[in-house]
């Protein structure tokens, strides 16, 4: 057969022409070839991520924490800033193409005349590889939504909603209850959920009850807490307190904002709930959090200037971009003062065309940014150069220049820039891989 051959890329190429439709959010066509697989998740310890922001962070501290306690543990994230391979990976190690391969002829041969989109196809892939490859831990990052995506075929030991705010909304609906109400569709019946806002939607509250679901909500049952010190020779620190845990000193890394205390929040209630015994203690803690990162997520690159990389693309979290921006101030890894007014701050902008670019701009439209730069992305959903510059023109930032291509893009930042300025890269992932493979390589 023709597709004995195959690399990676060509199955990718096929996988995106094999349903017409990019996005058709219905579970029938996934359901049917999954039934034709052996897919058993970890019974206790299977976690279902979605919300609006911070899932990717919110996954990525768990996987740390159960890693530190020696699981094997297996992640399904979307989507990839680089290599397709990082949406699958087993104790944080991306699976080879080899594997990779193995998984989509495994689906292909059962498939029959189903028409999978590209996220359906990858989806039960990485569902039979961390099948195979027996991890003791899931952890699966939803796509778009939550009721009716791929990910939603499997039962989960627990759900997981970060939050809820304005993004996707021709899939999902236009105001945050009708968003809510799609993401409370990955609540499992008499399973555990979580949610990582105090402002908790009526829709998430009705689906869990109505599936017989105990709801853990921010503020109201588990929080972190930053306590200032009361007297003389205290130390500030900051505290977990779960359902029954309490984690006290914790260090939490002087760059985070609200967004990712309460990413570690959900993270540590969450492991509490499936299994307490697996709570890091606070030195474990602190050791982890004081070598966490997420690629993509305000990741500092330090050449001759300081990039900064983060993939925030709604104006909620450009909000949480804007706060950890600030944070620069009290950092002295060889960056200035964001106010002295000697260095250049530029922001590299894209975004695509379903996207709140105002909504976005406002947020990080502080007096430090010195030079906006907008282009376009190896993408047919990217906004063009010239529709960006026009919108932040038009809203009033004068000093907007417009690249038409990426990498040109990238060259003469750097080549119009001098030592210590800083450059940030955001709006989408699909800006923001492109630039972290060219630092790679510079």
């Amino acid at each position: 057969m023709f597709m004995e051959n195959w690399g990676l890329s060509e199955w990718l190429h096929w996988q995106e022409a094999l349903n017409p439709k990019e996005i058709d959010l219905d579970l029938q066509r996934i359901q049917i070839v999954a039934s034709r697989l052996e897919i058993l998740p970890p019974e206790n310890l299977t976690f279902l991520i979605g919300g609006t922001n911070g899932k990717g962070t919110t996954l990525a501290l768990i996987e740390d924490m159960l890693i530190q306690k020696g699981l094997r543990v297996g992640s399904y994230t979307s989507p990839h800033l680089i290599n397709y391979n990082e949406r699958i990976c087993v104790n944080k190690k991306p699976i080879s193409d080899s594997r990779m391969i193995e998984s989509f002829r495994l689906v292909e041969s059962v498939r029959e005349d189903v028409l999978l989109t590209y996220f359906e196809f990858g989806t039960l892939a990485a569902f039979i590889t961390l099948n195979d490859l027996n991890c003791d831990a899931w952890l699966i990052e939803v796509g778009l939504g939550g009721r009716l995506d791929a990910t939603n075929i499997i039962s989960p030991s627990i759900s997981i909603i970060t939050n809820i705010a304005l993004d996707h909304q021709e899939w999902l609906g236009t105001s945050l209850e009708e968003i809510a109400k799609e993401k409370a569709g990955i609540i499992a019946v008499k399973t555990p959920c979580i949610f990582g806002d105090s402002f908790l939607p009526e829709s998430i509250e009705q689906t869990a009850l109505e599936k017989e679901s105990d709801l853990h909500v921010l503020g109201r049952d588990y929080d972190l807490r930053y306590l200032k010190q009361r007297t003389r020779g205290d130390q500030d620190h900051t505290v977990w307190n779960g359902q029954d845990s309490v984690i006290n000193a914790i260090r939490i890394p002087s760059h985070w904002a609200e967004g990712e205390y309460s990413d570690l929040a959900i993270a540590l209630m969450a492991i509490e709930i499936v299994d307490a015994q697996l709570l890091p203690t606070t030195k474990e803690l602190n050791q982890l959090l004081k070598n966490f990162s997420v690629p993509g997520r305000f990741q500092i690159i330090e050449k001759k200037q300081t990039w900064i990389l983060d993939v925030a693309h709604n104006p909620h979290a450009a909000r949480n971009l804007n706060w950890r921006l600030h944070s620069l101030d009290f950092q002295e890894n060889n960056i200035n003062l964001l106010k002295n007014g000697r260095s250049k701050f530029t922001v590299l902008l894209s975004m695509m065309q379903d996207k709140d670019v105002i909504g976005f701009v406002k947020e990080i439209d502080q007096p430090f940014v010195t030079d906006w730069i907008v282009c376009e992305m190896d993408t047919p959903r990217s906004y063009s150069a010239e529709v960006l510059q026009k919108k932040l023109i038009d809203y009033g930032i004068a000093n907007v220049t417009a690249e038409p291509e990426l990498l040109a893009a990238f060259s003469n930042i750097k080549n119009s820039t001098k030592k210590n300025d800083r450059i940030l890269v955001t709006g989408s992932f699909e800006i923001v891989g492109p630039a972290k493979k060219w630092l790679d390589s510079e």
